[in-house]
């Protein structure tokens, strides 16, 4: 009877498989985590590529964008004084978010995929320009919209109190949407250049080039869409209410001025150099955060130099910022 005998691997065979098995593994480790990113930041853009087209779908039918959330109602432009009982907001203020006026309302494909919450700071609770109505999901998978809850301005209210919890837990959220007047952000513009403020924390309505600005106005030209990006979070871009103007007459313009002044952040290119100075892209991939400069604006009132830090009122001042998307019109 023959004796069978086989050949096994000799130790430098196992050790030459394990290294190829331990350089796979580490390639795995740093190379794939950067590959799902990217995968998530095209389809991040792509969605916000979506949303732009139907925005401007939606322009073209009404000749303006839609008003965000909680802006004045076109109708109510010549009516300085709103409702005092939060009951009649909803026939004063647009209460209704926009994706549902672009009919995508709950359409998660068309969602910020890198947000975690309505919550964009991770602060546990919702500021103003982070609110966005949800309602109810009916089991047909669409929305109920409760059209009758007062507009929120900051207090968790027990009215709206069940509206914000499902925000605070549910994922994803849809962009952050910040339509403007190109005329009256040209304006609001340059009064923050002319007061040398950087990251538009002040707003006298007195000064003589804001004092001839009123909202709503006549129609909306522009906007930019936000999302909390990789790093998830929107890292100051949208202010806290808390100007006087923004609370005067009962707060009725308080969402018109956050809104300018988060456009302002969102689009600030206080260089000059075609970047956004609080872009993700910009930031991490161009070296935009680094950048310390004079002012090149004629007119602009900044003492020495400024550079690209961050919104104060974040304590990552230093950090890779939101993705922003702005309208091309």
């Amino acid at each position: 009877m023959k004796n069978v005998s086989g050949r096994g691997f000799t130790l430098i065979e196992l050790l030459t498989v394990v290294a190829i098995i331990a350089i796979l593994a580490s390639l795995t480790l740093t190379v794939g985590p950067r590959m799902i990113e990217r995968a998530k930041m095209n389809r991040l853009l792509s969605a916000m590529r979506q949303v732009d087209m139907a925005l401007e779908a939606y322009r073209i039918d009404y000749q303006s964008y839609p008003p965000a959330y909680g802006y004045v109602a076109f109708e109510h432009a010549n009516d300085p004084e709103p409702p005092s009982d939060p009951s009649y907001d909803s026939g004063f203020y647009n209460l209704m978010p926009y994706m549902a006026r672009l009919r995508y309302h709950g359409s998660e494909e068309m969602y910020d995929e890198f947000s975690m919450s309505y919550d964009t700071v991770n602060d546990g609770q919702l500021h103003p320009l982070e609110y966005s109505p949800i309602g109810t999901r009916r089991a047909d998978g669409a929305y109920d919209l409760n059209m009758g809850l007062p507009r929120y301005t900051g207090q968790a209210t027990p009215a709206l109190q069940t509206e914000i919890m499902n925000q605070l837990q549910s994922t994803p959220r849809p962009f952050i949407y910040i339509p403007v007047n190109k005329q009256q952000f040209s304006r609001a513009q340059q009064y923050w250049l002319k007061e040398g403020d950087a990251y538009a924390q002040g707003w006298d309505p007195s000064d003589q080039i804001l004092s001839r600005l009123s909202f709503p106005p006549r129609t909306y030209d522009a906007f930019v869409l936000i999302s909390v990006g990789p790093a998830g979070n929107t890292f100051g871009l949208l202010p806290e209410p808390g100007l006087p103007a923004e609370l005067a007459n009962n707060g009725r313009d308080l969402y018109h001025i956050l809104g300018l002044r988060a456009y302002f952040l969102a689009t600030r290119d206080l260089n000059g150099n075609g970047l956004l100075d609080f872009d993700y892209r910009a930031r991490t991939q161009q070296g935009e955060a680094r950048h310390e400069y004079a002012v090149p604006f004629p007119g602009a009132n900044f003492p020495g130099t400024v550079d690209n830090r961050l919104p104060p009122t974040t304590e990552m001042r230093n950090g890779a910022g939101p993705v922003i998307w702005e309208s091309t019109q």
